[in-house]
């Protein structure tokens, strides 16, 4: 797959164009959608949320979603455990309801989990130091996108579960048919840590 497009500034995804987009000519661009719903709504905006300076957590990953208007941040509270790593994930939505729940990633199933889930789990290999944000994070990031461009409403929910394994196994296999090799070793490489024996 051939993925460009993507821009971040403090974890910030604003857009992304796929190869397999030009191969499905029915489905529309996320550019597409994202103007769409600026003049649907009169914008295209999601506000970014980050630091709780009234609990002293510590935000690790903070992602808005233009299309959809939401935000997710992953925390490390104060009473964060290496050893038993569990992060705080609030979700925003459009209307600035926020929904917050505990993710304990020794219980998060790649195969099997949520996007919150997946998030936490992504946000622990890059801060146990398994990977950097482009190898763990970003990678995570990029799979949801894809998942949102497969969702018939152009934006898949936060809490619904998927096999994340599946969708990193077809950009591996879109890369490859482009000929990005190094593309294809480097989702190769993420996906190992989604399979890997905890």
């Amino acid at each position: 797959m051939s993925i460009s497009g993507i821009e971040t500034a403090r974890h910030f995804t604003a857009g992304y164009e796929t190869g397999k987009t030009a191969r499905n000519g029915a489905k529309e661009s996320f550019a597409k959608q994202a103007a769409e719903a600026a003049q649907t709504t009169g914008k295209a905006t999601a506000v970014l949320h980050g630091a709780d300076e009234a609990s002293g957590d510590t935000a690790i990953l903070s992602c808005a979603e233009l299309v959809s208007g939401s935000t997710i941040s992953v925390y490390k509270t104060q009473e964060f455990d290496p050893e038993n790593p569990v992060y705080k994930v609030k979700i925003w939505d459009s209307a600035g309801n926020v929904t917050e729940r505990m993710v304990d990633v020794s219980k998060v199933d790649p195969k099997n989990c949520d996007t919150a889930e997946l998030y936490a789990f992504t946000a622990n290999l890059k801060e146990s130091g398994k990977g950097s944000f482009e190898d763990t994070v970003l990678k995570a990031v990029v799979a949801k996108t894809v998942k949102d461009r497969e969702s018939a409403g152009g934006s898949f929910h936060f809490s619904e579960k998927t096999d994340w394994t599946k969708i990193v196994k077809d950009i591996m296999d879109s890369e490859y048919c482009y000929g990005d090799l190094k593309g294809y070793m480097e989702w190769k490489q993420f996906l190992d840590y989604l399979t890997e024996e905890r």
